[in-house]
């Protein structure tokens, strides 16, 4: 039974160190921010239910595995190096054939801590979606204001789809660029509670923002992947429609306690008390590779459950060259060339079957589906992302790949 753990967050993560709601993200402090986000939101527990084991094997020598160094390609790191110097890893798991062969934790994460996964929640709203259709309730062609009735008065949703929000692709005009103070992320973000209000502003959370401020449109629907956070909280919105229950509950009831999990999630809200789907789950590594596994399963939990329903895998990771296109038409991916964006998932290497959930500071769920591997991550990148971060990746997935 979902229940409050924070009804009235204090603000403060150390006090000593005088690190709250403004500084959490700083790079110095992500290490302890990312693992006590109860503490800056209001923030329900998600229980876990009856726990399905994970299925331990002959675990990788990584002390034999040595990574590109992505600061300068002629020289190598070893692996503990590359993950604690080069990716800021907090915490990795390598699965392979449904076993686990690599579990470690660095940087003052331990196995039962729980760690916000950011932008990965958006692929488990996904997944949550996917059910949704298979269950006949919703239709990814149905316009969106058919789901949010408030949509039906502004004119630049007049045509945007649930499959346009899905892939990102509603040309609803908005900035996620991180390095510019003036983005609408920032707006939005204080507005969920990420971080203090401006003078003026009030924290009117994800759904009042999303009304108030979703209303321009700069693209024709479906014809450019534009990231856009605030999307998957739209999405949410017409989950919470469809099924008439909260967001944390649907997370609870379809797809938490269904993968077997073993602690309980928290789920950070905002000040209304809408789960910010988006990108607000925490979890410990191990229930995060538990809720990602079905990805490279078929759709199944380690227990053989299916979870969500094998057309969807199959959809996500198809290879289109009009998917590139759209990929590619707003901001340029000098990393992932052959890129697509589908479903909230990354498909990045679509001739290789092989696609991420990704979030801000190196978390990830990466999926190689021809070699049955799934590896499993999260981070303190000091920097949100960018082009060093994702190559940084890439080296790594690549060299694990290589050596199961």
């Amino acid at each position: 039974m979902v229940k409050k753990i924070t009804d009235k967050p204090t603000y403060i993560v150390n006090s000593e160190l005088n690190i709250g709601q403004s500084n959490w993200d700083h790079p110095d402090h992500l290490a302890i921010g990312q693992r006590k986000m109860e503490n800056l939101f209001p923030t329900v527990a998600i229980e876990a239910g009856q726990s399905s084991p994970l299925r331990f094997d002959q675990p990788l020598n990584t002390s034999d595995v040595v990574c590109t160094d992505p600061l300068d390609t002629s020289r190598t790191l070893s692996f503990d190096d590359f993950l604690n110097r080069r990716l800021y890893n907090d915490a990795l798991m390598i699965v392979h054939k449904g076993n686990v062969i690599h579990e470690s934790y660095r940087n003052g994460m331990q196995q039962n801590d729980r760690h916000v996964i950011h932008s990965c929640t958006k692929s488990l709203c996904s997944m949550i979606a996917a059910m949704a259709v298979e269950e006949g309730k919703l239709n990814p062609n149905d316009l969106v204001s058919q789901y949010i009735p408030e949509f039906k008065a502004v004119t630049a949703w007049n045509e945007v789809t649930v499959q346009n929000v899905w892939d990102m692709q509603a040309g609803i005009e908005y900035s996620e660029d991180y390095t510019q103070p003036d983005a609408d992320y920032w707006s939005y973000a204080r507005a969920a509670g990420y971080y203090p209000p401006l003078n003026g502003e009030q924290p009117i959370g994800a759904r009042a923002w999303a009304i108030k401020h979703l209303n321009q449109q700069n693209y024709p629907p479906g014809s450019a992947f534009v990231y856009n956070s605030t999307l998957t909280n739209v999405l949410g919105m017409v989950l919470e429609n469809i099924y008439g229950k909260n967001l944390a509950q649907l997370f609870e009831s379809k797809l938490y306690q269904p993968c077997g999990a073993e602690s309980d999630g928290y789920f950070n809200t905002d000040s209304q008390g809408f789960p910010i789907t988006e990108g607000q789950f925490n979890i410990t590594l191990r229930d995060f590779a538990r809720l990602a596994y079905p990805i490279v399963n078929n759709g199944k939990t380690l227990n053989g459950k299916t979870l969500v329903p094998s057309w969807f895998i199959e959809e996500t990771i198809s290879e289109s060259n009009q998917d590139k296109l759209i990929y590619q038409a707003h901001v340029s991916d000098t990393v992932f060339t052959s890129g697509q964006y589908k479903n909230k998932f990354w498909v990045l290497e679509p001739e290789e079957r092989r696609f991420t959930m990704l979030g801000i500071h190196g978390q990830f769920a990466w999926f190689d589906l021809e070699k049955d591997l799934m590896v499993v991550g999260m981070g303190s990148y000091p920097k949100q992302d960018g082009p060093l971060m994702m190559t940084t990746l890439k080296i790594l997935w690549h060299t694990i790949a290589e050596h199961v």
